[in-house]
């Protein structure tokens, strides 16, 4: 009977039954970054493993842009010229994980991160070796090391030595110019490699109930289709509805028309799941949870993580906590459920960060050439989820021309365009344009001053940000964009981080009490990872292959092996 305590689609759990309908060593939930090399790791140790979907596999994995955040002297890295060690990558992150992850487990993320490239190459991953050597949200198709982080900046220098680590999987340049869907370089050639050895892949079987006895999970309940015509049907459905979503982005005029063709298709492929059938599945050694975040869960998000509901959810329809909640059904402890991010990306064009970001109170809170996610988490959580990005029209001029002539990718140009010619606020001066967008002119006059000042100092200001990244707003005109977590020309899109709460060196999942909970394991972000307080491009790939196989290396060192 469905438990109406529960936001996603899943029911209290079950008893084990007298028979099973199948039986294997391990059953991962989720065909991601973390579940594929889960599955991976454990069925070269000579498990019998199961990955079954709740729809076709890959999930944001898959959907995201294809970088993998590793360190410390990858091969890469080294063939590339970027200089690295294990130390290095580690006083890094130290400055980004907000103390919820141990050191020894940290330090073990960096220590293995060499070894995890050669890893992932070893199984058909290639990665590109040209480098981007500046600071940007995303690279140009041509590159493919580049810094996915805040190690450029001066606060950050201080403490370590900036490395190159966002690897990007290989795509074609023509390919690699939408930077998003290119996943499918990491997810593709392992999910190839996982059923080369044997691995198991059922799709659009979503998991609704763990199995559990009180003391132990020993397997799970799943809704599966009864015949291979009805998974294909459903797929077809499906695979359509995403087509007509990509033609066109919502928020531009026409955008609504494809949107809606797009929900007709949904809607009758929702119609068939009635078609599916219970069925109950055997994990004697684990079940490990890799189902991703709740993003595309406004219940959820609203419940959790009031303070990022209203971005743009990132990541697909499976990112909706289904994973969390079965843990949470068998008494398992969350850590930092509040806690999103939120991708407030204002570079390129470079202009645009080289202005002032202001809050409601006219003042400016932070160094404006912040990676994204810690720009946009600023907004969301200290700021009310509200913020202007001042310019004038020098800044303007530079930003349109730094955009254009292919030297910014398709979305970063449309995005400074459309927030240039149609979400922006103009004014003769600051004064005006502060009325204009419900500010004091005084205060925002002041800070105004205060940053035409520090320009002429040619000087790091407050907040660590470079004299000569400071730009000149002496001149008007004056132009102020909306760039608030629910701005309506500038979406900001938003994922959850918090999740699981873990063993830190095997992945088993905790009681609230402490405890592990037998036979069940968490990896990515249905769990704490190393990216539960702050993100980075391609640290949640990254963490989600080291937590998946850590979860498998745990499993298959204290299980024995039933060979096929």
């Amino acid at each position: 009977m469905k438990t109406q305590a529960y936001f996603s689609n899943i029911e209290a759990p079950i008893s084990p039954p007298p028979s099973w309908h199948l039986s294997y060593d391990v059953v991962i939930i989720g065909l991601g970054a973390a579940g594929i090399s889960a599955a991976i790791e454990a069925r070269e140790a000579g498990q019998q493993v199961l990955i079954i979907d709740r729809f076709a596999g890959g999930g944001a994995s898959k959907a995201s842009g294809g970088v993998v955040y590793a360190g410390g002297g990858t091969s890469v890295q080294k063939k590339t010229g970027v200089e690295d060690t294990v130390d290095n990558m580690f006083a890094y992150l130290r400055q980004e994980v907000g103390g919820l992850i141990e050191d020894k487990h940290l330090r073990d993320f960096c220590e293995t991160s060499p070894k995890m490239i050669d890893w992932l190459t070893a199984r058909g991953v290639v990665f590109g070796d040209t480098v981007f050597k500046k600071k940007t949200s995303y690279p140009a198709p041509e590159y493919f090391l580049y810094h996915s982080d805040n190690s450029l900046l001066p606060n950050y220098m201080q403490h370590a030595e900036p490395a190159a680590r966002g690897h990007r999987g290989w795509v074609p340049i023509e390919q690699g110019k939408k930077a998003i869907n290119l996943g499918g370089s990491i997810i593709d050639p392992l999910r190839a490699h996982a059923e080369n050895i044997g691995v198991d892949i059922f799709a659009f079987t979503p998991a609704t109930q763990l199995v559990f006895d009180g003391k132990r999970v020993s397997g799970l309940q799943a809704q599966k289709f009864k015949t291979q015509a009805q998974s294909t049907q459903y797929a077809k459905l499906r695979q359509e509805a995403e087509r007509l979503m990509s033609l066109w982005p919502p928020i531009l005029p026409g955008g609504k028309y494809f949107y809606r063709r797009a929900q007709k298709k949904l809607k009758a492929a929702k119609a068939l799941e009635q078609q599916r059938e219970a069925i109950t599945i055997e994990a004697k050694n684990g079940v490990i949870i890799c189902a991703g975040g709740f993003s595309f869960n406004r219940k959820m998000m609203a419940h959790y993580a009031p303070n990022y509901v209203s971005g743009y959810a990132l990541g697909t329809e499976g990112d909706n906590g289904a994973g969390i909640e079965l843990g949470l059904s068998v008494g398992a402890d969350s850590v930092n459920m509040n806690r999103g991010t939120a991708w407030r990306f204002i570079n390129p064009p470079l202009s645009f960060a080289r202005g002032m970001i202001v809050n409601e109170s006219g003042n400016r809170f932070i160094n404006e050439m912040v990676y994204g996610a810690h720009l946009g988490s600023a907004i969301a959580e200290d700021q009310d989820g509200k913020a202007w990005l001042i310019l004038n029209k020098q800044l303007i001029r530079h930003a349109l021309k730094e955009v254009s002539k292919g030297q910014a990718l398709s979305f970063q140009r449309d995005l400074a365009r459309l927030n240039i010619w149609f979400g922006s606020k103009k004014a003769k001066t600051i004064e005006k344009l502060a009325e204009k967008i419900g500010l004091r002119p005084a205060a925002l006059a002041k800070t105004w001053q205060d940053y035409c000042a520090q320009y002429q100092a040619k000087s790091p200001d407050a907040f660590g940000k470079a004299g000569e990244d400071i730009g000149d707003l002496s001149n008007g005109a004056f132009y102020a964009i909306d760039i608030g977590i629910a701005a309506r020309l500038f979406p900001c899109p938003v994922m959850t981080l918090g999740g699981l709460n873990l063993n830190q060196q095997t992945g088993q999942v905790l009681k609230t009490d402490g405890r592990v909970i037998d036979g069940l394991y968490a990896a990515g972000r249905s769990a704490l990872g190393i990216c539960a307080q702050n993100y980075i491009s391609g640290l949640s790939i990254g963490d989600g292959l080291y937590a998946g196989r850590r979860a498998a290396q745990h499993i298959t060192s204290h299980t024995t092996k039933r060979n096929t």
